[in-house]
């Protein structure tokens, strides 16, 4: 005779029940406890099985045991035999307008927390013992991150990355993968987040705890230089160019190429610390020495009249919000002007030039000293 049986009709993907017990069956996993169910969540009924022993009932099928507990419907109370009956009541029923459950035997009722025990009395006149939900805290286990911003093509290691991916799966390491791409491959797990490619990815890669790149080769590899110059260590496979760039598995792990034997528990559980330098530049010898005049033009705003091409074309200007007519004048950045004067991909002349404007800081200062009013 089996000393403990919980009954659940249906188990949830998710929910406060399953949750409630999964917790139980944590805690109290050397009792005497069997769960029967009429359907659930397999990924439920699995996680459960770790603890206590969970069956599938079967119609018509006689239980026998000391205590059964019911969650929410008793429809097999008739085919339990059982010295003891409860109920368990979850809901607050008068809140959220339930009908009291009504069972054909006498049954005790369990609240899992007073608030539901006093709204349950109320609506039914039935008695409810206070017993709250058992609770357990597992350490808690970090989600790795892992940042990567490529094509997802042969050339760039697509099958890679797909098989690391599997082999982080099957090891059931909690890990996301931010993919920052425009590819419309995809990789297959649900830990595989799609992100659109961004210009400027630093911020990204600063919070990842690998950036990641399975290329056939590369020549140089900005991403990678990138992470580790901001201490982020790198997965990588053994390209050529590694050496020369002073890569080597102090920033981070270097895989083979045929992805076997996946070092996934050593990637998981590793801390890096590392300052790297990547191999300078020569541009400063190459280069034709000069200052340069468009960071000052940068700072100047450009004055403009408009031509008649607006009204001809009835072209609206993207920063104004309406069609400027001949002769109308306003100010624009160096760009916008550059833009709006001719170098856009028609050659088209929408503006003529008024006056340059100085950054304030090369303003010439008046030399007569404004007096306001109210000092006179």
């Amino acid at each position: 005779m089996i000393k403990n049986v919980f009954y659940f009709h249906h188990l949830n993907v998710i929910g406060g029940v399953e949750n409630m017990f999964y917790e139980l069956g944590k805690k109290y996993k050397d009792w005497d406890i069997v769960v029967y169910y009429g359907s659930g969540d397999k990924n439920q009924i699995a996680r459960l099985k770790q603890f206590v022993d969970v069956r599938k009932y079967e119609t018509g099928q006689i239980i026998e045991c000391e205590k059964v507990f019911f969650n929410y419907q008793a429809s097999i109370i008739n085919n339990v035999k059982a010295k003891e009956y409860y109920m368990i009541i979850h809901a607050d029923y008068k809140a959220q307008g339930i009908e009291p459950p009504k069972v054909p035997k006498y049954v005790k009722y369990i609240g899992v927390s007073q608030a539901v025990c006093d709204s349950f009395t109320e609506i039914s006149g039935k008695p409810c013992e206070l017993c709250y939900n058992p609770i357990t805290i597992d350490p808690p286990k970090r989600i790795l991150k892992l940042v990567s911003a490529t094509r997802l093509t042969k050339e760039k290691g697509y099958k890679r990355m797909c098989a690391l991916a599997k082999a982080l799966d099957d090891a059931g390491i909690p890990y996301t993968w931010y993919v920052y791409t425009n590819s419309k491959e995809t990789i297959p797990s649900p830990n595989v987040k799609y992100m659109a490619p961004t210009l400027d990815i630093n911020t990204q890669l600063a919070q990842a705890d690998y950036v990641v790149q399975l290329s056939d080769s590369e020549s140089f590899c900005y991403t990678m230089i990138q992470a580790l110059l901001l201490h982020i260590p790198i997965i990588v496979t053994p390209w050529e160019c590694l050496k020369e760039l002073g890569i080597t598995e102090e920033y981070g792990f270097i895989l083979p190429f045929d992805m076997k034997n996946i070092p996934i528990k050593e990637i998981y559980e590793k801390r890096f610390n590392f300052d790297y330098q990547p191999p300078k530049d020569r541009w400063d010898e190459i280069l034709e020495p000069g200052n340069s005049q468009y960071q000052y033009d940068l700072k100047c705003k450009y004055k403009v009249r408009a031509t008649s091409l607006y009204k001809e074309r009835n072209c609206t200007d993207g920063e104004l919000g309406f069609v400027p007519k001949p002769g109308y004048e306003w100010t624009v950045s160096k760009i916008r002007y550059d833009t709006l004067s001719g170098n856009n991909r028609n050659h088209l002349r929408y503006v003529t030039l008024v006056e340059k404007i100085p950054p304030e800081e090369e303003k010439p200062k008046s030399k007569y000293k404004v007096v306001n009013k109210m000092d006179k």
